[in-house]
């Protein structure tokens, strides 16, 4: 529940942490009560105090919140109408502000934060459903996911991964309300580098992995800006699950020994490391095999330094994809230090099914499989092209993917290379070009398939490069369709345009 305050409280938080440049002194204005912050204009009503924010801002969003009753603003310069607050940094005001408006809400519940470039959604689907089962109650966990929020009181799909302070604060502000156990929510790089999760701590915070993405266009410079973006989030931890086998593991081991607020690390490894940079690896994930369509490993607890393993018993996963095994070994080790038992970890593990994740369509009759997936970067790329090639050995594979326009263009060059080195054949296709030209990207995509030497087919019609796909592929064949999974819209310029899925595609066309 939001709480009241007068204007000058939110002022006076405001300059406790030294963030005002320039403060209201009409103590008539400061007097105004605030029952609404927001940065977008439509949703503006009396008492709401507006923050003018982002490149995208133009004066007449300000001029239409003042005359729909914003009290005030807060900006990162001055404004010639209405009263306001000039900040040195309206990011990190926004955090503030929201934590004061809802009464830092994450308090009153455990809130867990998945971090790294590649595996945070399955992880999270793996972690809700192991509560859940614990709980013996579905729809009891909150989680922001890329693919969708759930909140106690709404569910939609989701367009950004992590939202703004202020979107943010009312989830938690929800999940608190509606007597939810708690949240699971991915933590993007994006939201760490600008301060969307400032002021917020982790019960337990899980990093699974760091490789370089999300570079170029409206993200991050270059790759240092992506790596200390992502070490941010250990800062905000009280007990960090850290994977033993990532790359870049000194400086985030450097990083987490710096946090002020950590108390306690656990290394865990799905490569059968027992220690690194002389800390002990907690539990490590091992006998993985293939059986009756499941995915079986077991999980190794060492309880006494190096060496010295108890087996926690065998586990088991109903999605596809080796690469799996570190995800789910991930959220085992997050529910471990929750207190919960091996039972509910596995009997949650099998149960769970991501939407769009490495989901399977078979045609028995043609040979023919197609792979759903949202990979979209050279990780995911890797880790999903690698699994196929291992599950079905001496069958023609073939590619369908596109990249995003205005972000991660590094994508461009990487994912041409993987797919190269492992597929027969690629279609390019349509995948939210944004405000870039559709043709220009996969012109790019194309010329870079060539030079790794594989033979490739543009399509910009996502839906005539399925079906023909699929119409046109020989026995054996399996079919990686990545980026968009159950996703029903494309991002056209600056709209999002419903379209069919790729899962209901496949269905049409298999």
């Amino acid at each position: 529940m939001k709480r009241m305050a007068v204007l000058a409280a939110y002022q006076k938080k405001l300059l406790d942490e030294g963030l005002v440049l320039q403060p209201i002194a009409d103590e008539s204005v400061l007097s105004k009560p605030v029952r609404h912050i927001t940065y977008d204009s439509r949703c503006v009503e009396s008492g709401t105090l507006f923050v003018c924010k982002g490149e995208a801002f133009r004066e007449v969003y300000l001029e239409d919140a003042l005359a729909s009753g914003a009290v005030a603003w807060v900006s990162g310069r001055r404004h010639e109408s209405g009263a306001g607050i000039v900040v040195s940094d309206v990011r990190k005001a926004m955090a503030v502000l929201a934590n004061e408006l809802y009464g830092e809400p994450w308090r009153d519940f455990p809130l867990i934060g998945l971090a790294g470039t590649k595996g945070k959604t399955t992880t999270l689907y793996f972690l809700r459903n192991i509560i859940e089962d614990a709980l013996s109650r579905e729809g009891s966990v909150g989680y922001l996911s890329s693919v969708e929020t759930y909140d106690g009181r709404q569910r939609f799909e989701s367009h950004l991964t992590t939202p703004e302070a202020l979107v943010l604060a009312g989830h938690f502000d929800s999940v608190r309300d509606t007597g939810l156990w708690g949240m699971v929510m991915e933590v993007s790089s994006q939201a760490l580098k600008y301060d969307r999760t400032l002021g917020v701590a982790f019960d337990i915070g899980c990093f699974l992995n760091f490789g370089a993405d999300h570079i170029g266009g409206s993200e991050h410079t270059d790759e240092e800006d992506y790596f200390s973006s992502k070490l941010k989030f250990f800062d905000q931890c009280r007990t960090v699950c850290l994977n033993a086998d990532t790359e870049g593991f000194d400086r985030i081991l450097d990083a987490v020994k710096r946090s002020p607020l950590c108390e306690k690390l656990v290394l865990f490894s799905s490569e059968g490391r027992v220690e690194r940079n002389g800390v002990p690896v907690a539990y490590t994930a091992g006998d993985v095999r293939i059986s009756g369509g499941e995915i079986r490993f077991h999980i190794y607890r060492n309880e006494s330094g190096f060496g010295g393993t108890v087996d926690c018993g065998e586990f088991a996963l109903a999605i596809r994809g080796l690469f799996n095994v570190e995800n789910a070994l991930a959220a085992a080790v997050v529910s471990f230090e929750l207190g919960l038992s091996a039972g509910c970890i596995r009997t949650g593990m099998l149960r769970t099914r991501v939407a769009g994740r490495m989901e399977v369509f078979e045609n028995p009759e043609k040979k023919l499989v197609v792979i759903v997936d949202y990979a979209h970067n050279r990780m995911s790329f890797e880790s999903l092209y690698a699994s196929t090639k291992e599950e079905y050995p001496g069958w023609r594979i073939e590619a369908i993917f596109g990249c995003p326009g205005g972000k991660g263009l590094q994508r461009r060059e990487e994912l041409p290379e993987i797919v190269a080195r492992y597929a027969d054949f690629a279609w390019i296709t349509e995948e939210d070009a944004g405000e870039e030209d559709v043709r220009d990207i996969s012109e790019q995509l194309i010329r870079n398939l060539g030079r790794g030497g594989c033979s490739s087919a543009m399509l910009l019609d996502r839906e005539d490069a399925i079906r023909t796909a699929i119409e046109s592929a020989p026995p054996e064949t399996v079919i990686v369709l990545t980026g968009k999974g159950r996703e029903n819209y494309q991002k056209r310029g600056t709209d999002y345009v419903p379209v069919i899925s790729d899962v209901d595609l496949v269905r049409r066309y298999l």
